[in-house]
């Protein structure tokens, strides 16, 4: 924190303050941000949004079709027999849950793929999207569980309906479980690699962490003047950040109906970073700007200690 936080705790803890009210108001562009095209932008639904989950019946067919798609299908090292058959050979002889081969992987209901979702707007599909996927889970032991999640369908835009595609692997990841609880979570880069990473301690699961910097210019603006606020939000973890969840608030002095608030969900390796510009004015040439991080909507737990947060203050000109 800068001799500027320090010289005005009263603006940080007022922007703290605020920043916790800030609602998720969907992604926008990275990059030079134009605030108000962006606001815009996320007035109209997407029109995925007026998609139905498809019927039991071709639920069960799509989830047969998967059941029936061979290993090699979803990993070229993996047999040509099917994905079940598989996990059954290569995984039941050491699961603390016995199960015979066609119960070993429970699969669930054909779902929106959500977090999974790929494509122009990604950060906002998270509960919903253009893409269906089903989830099937092997109880491996009283401590871990393995889920796949697999798409099934993408969606035709013009008809509102859903076409089936070859079934194609999302996600892998083991979840590490006490009692009915869920604790942590680690990915599995390709499905040949799931029998080894099992055998995996806990204490070496890979962990998420963030960095985050807010910076503007110019420092000392006049009135009305447009300032750039940037933030660099780096992933210092050994995990990738599927969805990091990036909020910010900017505040113009004094004047919280030209308070703007957004949330971003960008992908960040581990290592690696992601920066974003807002150009914005200010009236009377003071303001601020606060960024916070932390990991975003998943359908599986993601061990985290606490919400990364920076500021950025623009005082008064002396």
């Amino acid at each position: 924190m800068d001799a500027a936080f320090r010289r005005n705790p009263v603006t940080i803890l007022e922007l703290e303050r605020r920043s916790r009210r800030i609602r998720r108001t969907g992604a926008f562009a990275a990059g030079v941000i134009a605030i108000a095209a962006a606001a815009s932008a996320q007035d109209e639904p997407p029109w995925w949004s007026r998609l139905q989950v498809p019927n039991p019946q071709v639920q069960a067919a799509l989830l047969n079709r998967v059941q029936q798609t061979p290993a090699s299908a979803f990993d070229t090292a993996l047999p040509k027999i099917p994905l079940e058959s598989w996990l059954f050979d290569t995984l039941a002889w050491r699961a603390e849950v016995v199960r015979t081969p066609d119960r070993f992987v429970e699969w669930r209901s054909v779902f929106f793929c959500g977090g999974y979702a790929e494509g122009e707007n990604p950060s906002i599909v998270t509960a919903s999207g253009p893409e269906l996927c089903a989830t099937g889970m092997v109880q491996f032991s009283a401590e871990r569980s393995i889920y796949l999640v697999v798409k099934v369908a993408d969606a035709v835009r013009d008809e509102l309906t859903w076409r089936p595609i070859v079934p194609s692997l999302r996600e892998v990841y083991i979840e590490r479980m006490n009692g009915v609880s869920r604790i942590d979570s680690l990915d599995v880069p390709e499905l040949a690699d799931l029998p080894d990473m099992l055998q995996l301690p806990f204490d070496q699961w890979p962990q998420l962490d963030f960095d985050v910097n807010v910076t503007c210019n110019p420092p000392r603006p006049s009135a009305g003047q447009s300032v750039r606020f940037s933030a660099v939000v780096r992933n210092t973890g050994k995990r990738a950040a599927d969805r990091a969840w990036i909020t910010i608030l900017i505040s113009p002095c004094c004047d919280r109906r030209l308070e703007v608030h957004r949330d971003w969900f960008p992908k960040i390796a581990p290592g690696g970073s992601v920066r974003v510009d807002w150009e914005f004015p200010l009236p009377q040439g003071v303001g601020g700007a606060m960024v916070s991080v932390r990991p975003g909507p998943s359908v599986k737990k993601i061990a985290f200690q606490q919400t990364r947060t920076a500021a950025a203050l623009v005082p008064a000109r002396e």
